[in-house]
C-alpha cells in the first residue's frame, strides 16, 4: 500500500519532525540529504514544524541555514512552542519570543534555574554527579559532539531544560528516576544524552497544541505526521495520526512501541527522504496540494 494512500486528500496536513538523526545527519548534524523533502514540502505547501530537544537559537540558525522562516517550533523537548506572528495561528496573550522579533512563544516547562535548582537536590541525595551543559565549556562540548564550537555555544544556551552528559548504566538511570520525580522532573534519554525538564513536559503535548493552533486557524481537522528515531520521540509519534519511526545509524530501531507505528528501513534522514517521498507521490500535484489557509501555507518558506 502506497503511504499517500494514509492522508485523506481533502484534508490538510502537517509534518512534526525530529532533528539529531531524523532531519539531521548523525555525525555531521547536516541536513542536506532532507533538504530536497523540505523543499518538495514547500511546494505543496505542507507545514514542517521541528520539534527537537534543541534550544530555540540552535533552531533558528538551523532555519537561516535552511532558508526557512515561517514555520512553528517546538524546543527543548517541548519544553516551548514558538510561532512567528506571519503565520496567522492564533497565538494571542503569548510572550514576545526572547531575541526572536516578530515571533510568539508559550513556555509549557519549567525555566532552567528552576531545573538546576532541583537537580542540585538530586546530586546532594544520591551522590551522581549528573554533569551538564552548565557544567563544561563550549570547547568540552564541541569535543564531545562533534559540534563547531559556535553550536556548541547554541546548544549550551538552555531556556527550559538541561542536558546531563554523565556516562551511567541503564539500571542507574532507572533508580534516579525515582529522584527526579520526587523534585518533579522527568529525565528522558535522546540519541546521545539524557535530558531533563519539568514533570508534564513532553513532545507530544506541545504537538497536540499546535495541532490545535492549526485546527483553529483553518476551521478544520488536519491530518498530522510525525518521525522520530530515538525513544525520546515516542510522546511526538503517540501525539500524531500517522507515526514513523526511522532506522538508527546501525540499521536497527529504538525499543519503542506505539499503535499504528511504521517502522521505516531507511537511516535517518535517508528514512526521511523516503517517507516524505512516499507521502507525496500520489500521482498527481494537486490531490494533496494544500491551499494558503494561513499566511504560513501560502509564504515562500517550507
Amino acid at each position: 500500500m502506497p503511504l499517500s494512500s494514509l492522508l485523506d486528500p481533502a484534508s490538510p496536513w502537517l509534518v512534526f519532525t525530529d532533528l539529531d538523526g531524523t532531519l539531521l545527519e548523525w555525525s555531521s548534524y547536516s541536513p542536506k540529504i532532507a533538504r530536497p523533502g523540505l523543499l518538495r514540502l514547500r511546494e505543496r505547501g505542507v507545514p514542517v514544524v521541528f520539534c527537537s530537544s534543541k534550544t530555540a537559537t540552535e533552531q533558528r540558525a538551523l532555519r537561516q541555514e535552511l532558508g526557512i522562516r515561517a514555520i512553528p517550533a517546538i524546543v527543548e523537548n517541548g519544553a516551548a512552542i514558538i510561532v512567528p506572528e506571519s503565520t496567522g495561528l492564533p497565538t494571542a496573550g503569548w510572550e514576545p519570543a526572547p531575541g526572536e522579533p516578530g515571533r510568539r512563544a508559550l513556555a509549557l516547562g519549567l525555566p532552567v534555574a528552576e531545573i538546576q535548582t532541583r537537580l542540585d537536590r538530586v546530586r546532594a541525595r544520591t551522590g551522581q554527579a549528573l554533569r551538564g551543559y552548565r557544567d563544561i565549556s563550549d570547547a568540552d562540548l564541541a569535543e564531545l559532539t562533534g559540534l563547531s564550537v559556535e553550536s556548541a555555544a547554541r546548544a549550551r544556551q538552555r531556556d527550559f531544560s538541561e542536558t546531563l552528559v554523565e556516562v551511567l548504566d541503564d539500571e542507574t538511570w532507572a533508580q534516579l528516576d525515582a529522584e527526579f520525580a520526587r523534585e518533579g522532573l522527568e529525565c528522558r534519554h535522546g540519541g546521545r544524552f539524557h535530558t531533563v525538564t519539568g514533570a508534564g513536559t513532553d513532545k507530544g503535548r506541545a504537538v497536540r497544541q499546535v495541532i490545535e493552533l492549526y485546527e483553529s486557524a483553518y476551521g478544520r481537522s488536519v491530518q498530522s505526521v510525525g518521525l522520530g528515531d530515538s525513544a525520546n520521540d515516542k510522546p511526538l509519534l503517540e501525539a500524531v495520526d500517522h507515526a514513523f519511526l526511522l532506522a538508527l545509524e546501525n540499521g536497527s530501531w529504538a525499543d519503542l512501541a506505539t499503535d499504528g507505528l511504521h517502522r521505516v528501513g531507511g537511516r535517518g534522514p535517508y528514512g526521511w527522504v523516503e517517507v516524505v517521498d512516499g507521502l507525496l507521490d500520489d500521482g498527481t500535484d494537486d490531490t494533496v496540494k494544500q491551499k494558503s489557509e494561513t499566511a504560513e501555507t501560502g509564504s515562500a518558506d517550507v
